[in-house]
């Protein structure tokens, strides 16, 4: 599982750092995904991605359980995909991008 793990663009992971003029949500929002995206990053690099993803899903369960309600697993498993959606958007137009510049097109 480990291979799979595509990493973030640079761009994206400093643009979470730089943000200090955010709200307290958004702050917190962003130290979370900081201190996530430090997790994959490592569990990548130790192919331990499969362990990650374990603990990862059994603390998603501690959070529906801990709401003591069947809809928090309904929205939980929603953002999931609304994100997955999200990251295949981006990388489908990041793919189309690089064969447009090696088919000498200039970028939209």
């Amino acid at each position: 599982m480990s291979e799979f793990v595509r990493p973030l663009s640079a761009s994206s992971a400093t643009a979470a750092d730089q943000l200090a003029d955010c709200s307290t949500a958004e702050q917190i929002e962003l130290r979370y995904l900081n201190a996530a995206n430090a997790l994959l990053d490592d569990a990548a690099e130790i192919k331990a991605t499969k362990t990650l993803v374990n603990v990862l899903t059994w603390t998603l369960a501690r959070v529906i359980d801990g709401c003591g309600t069947p809809a928090v697993a309904g929205h939980v498993l929603h953002c999931l995909g609304k994100h997955t959606c999200t990251l295949a958007a981006h990388r489908c137009a990041q793919e189309e991008a690089a064969k447009a510049k090696e088919a000498g097109h200039a970028p939209n």
